[in-house]
């Protein structure tokens, strides 16, 4: 039996609960910040257990942790490092879909010492990427290839069907987190370049790009290059890893910017402030007539419909200007009742082949969400960790410390399991004669 503790009971924990719960040697606990959000999901299974814990206090996490075999961590990231010193402490291992920060990294020898794995990276992206990336990597370096170029884009957007407002975009959960990444610098290669981009200049970098008969647009995300290391492919010209989006939510989240809304610094918001009055206030503009001039006519309509230059529609009592936004969004723009939401998930390899010639090999996943089931995002988080932790319980991974899911023992087994859940990549492959580099991630040299 392997008892496992789910930290977190949001809207990806029940698909991995679901998961871990088909065999009824587990045992499994779920935690929640309140015992209600806990049991709201531990009594949708038999057998399943819920407690309350708070995961910023050491103490009750080490009278918890301490009881189990493996913790899954579905909180945020910043908590994750509290986390891992008590299950090294507890010699209990850690799964978590999370990016490994420098905080985790430093955690390594420690978490060796203590004969545990820390398994990072594991949900959509980061996680179902790497594996998927790291399966055509190692069979071509198998054949003596080598990886000259390495594009991969990822996006959870509505699904055509549901892509109904201006903005091209809903949220399943808590927008914050996705808004404030729209903040961070990111670093990528091209040419053997190495190139930043400023958060400030994040969304005017957007190039249009299309993928399985969809009119997206892409931007890169966080930092690309060191991933060099991490995948073996150290020689690439190209490496970057980006978000994908529907065209024209770059464009209207720049404005956003521009107009203010996405600041960070705590602010005084008066009570019953219009937005407008609050717009007007922040930008030291005094008619919207002077706005509208600077900003294109389909973001403005598209911010129009937003509501953040009515005269009916107060602003939340925030302490900031982007919680007042997140507020806002959660309203306008959360999924309703039977919408389905969808996973686009795209690598692009360009190969050199032993015979010098060159292979152009994209690999996609696309996953639409079940009205009636799991939303895309829920099911592609949720499922690869529960598939690692699993393996884990079992004793199949052999290596121990801080580890991410780009090796043979841990990819292979996931995307296998992956598979029978329908999730699957489609890959498609070109010679250098039916294809050119330029052609191939044109994306790139659009900047």
């Amino acid at each position: 039996m392997t008892r496992f503790l789910v930290l977190g009971a949001g809207f990806v924990a029940e698909p991995l609960v679901e998961y871990l719960n088909r065999k009824k040697i587990n045992s499994i606990t779920v935690a929640g910040f309140t015992l209600e959000e806990a049991e709201n999901l531990a009594n949708k299974f038999s057998q399943v257990n819920a407690i309350q814990l708070d995961v910023t206090d050491k103490t009750e996490l080490f009278t918890h942790i301490a009881n189990f075999d493996v913790v899954v961590s579905l909180v945020p990231a910043p908590l994750h490092p509290l986390i891992a010193k008590v299950c090294i402490e507890c010699q209990v291992h850690l799964v978590t879909a999370s990016y490994q920060s420098d905080a985790m990294t430093k955690l390594n020898q420690e978490a060796k010492k203590s004969g545990i794995i820390i398994l990072n990276e594991i949900g959509l992206d980061p996680g179902i990427d790497h594996l998927s990336a790291m399966d055509i990597i190692d069979k071509s370096h198998a054949e003596g290839e080598e990886i000259e170029s390495f594009v991969s884009w990822c996006g959870g957007i509505p699904a055509p069907d549901n892509n109904d407002n201006p903005l091209s975009y809903k949220f399943s959960w808590e927008p914050r987190g996705a808004i404030m990444v729209l903040l961070n610098d990111a670093i990528y290669q091209h040419d053997r370049k190495v190139i930043k981009v400023t958060g400030e200049d994040l969304m005017s970098w957007a190039t249009p790009i299309n993928i399985s008969d969809l009119s997206l647009e892409c931007y890169p995300n966080r930092e690309s290059v060191s991933y060099k290391n991490i995948y073996g492919i150290t020689s690439v010209k190209d490496i970057i890893r980006g978000t994908l989006r529907y065209q024209g939510f770059c464009s209207i989240f720049q404005a956003i910017k521009e107009l203010g809304l996405m600041q960070t610094d705590p602010v005084t918001i008066a009570k019953n402030t219009s937005w407008k009055e609050y717009i007007l206030q922040l930008n030291a503009i005094e008619s919207l007539d002077l706005l509208q001039k600077k900003i294109k006519p389909k973001t403005w309509q598209a911010l129009q419909w937003l509501g953040i230059f009515s005269s009916e529609l107060n602003v939340p009592e925030k302490t900031t200007n982007i919680d007042a936004l997140c507020a806002l969004l959660l309203q306008k723009l959360r999924y309703q009742d039977k919408e389905k939401d969808m996973v686009v998930l795209q690598h692009k390899f360009i190969i050199k082949k032993s015979d010098g010639s060159r292979q152009f090999v994209s690999s996609t996943l696309k996953q639409i969400g079940d009205p009636n089931g799991y939303s895309a995002m829920a099911k592609t988080v949720g499922y690869p960790a529960a598939m690692a932790a699993q393996l884990i319980g079992e004793n199949k991974i052999n290596s121990y410390g801080m580890l991410r899911p780009v090796s043979q023992e841990i990819y292979q087994p996931i995307l296998k399991q992956l598979a029978q859940e329908g999730i699957v990549f489609e890959e498609q492959s070109w010679s250098d004669t039916e294809m050119t580099r330029d052609e191939f991630i044109g994306e790139l040299n659009l900047r």
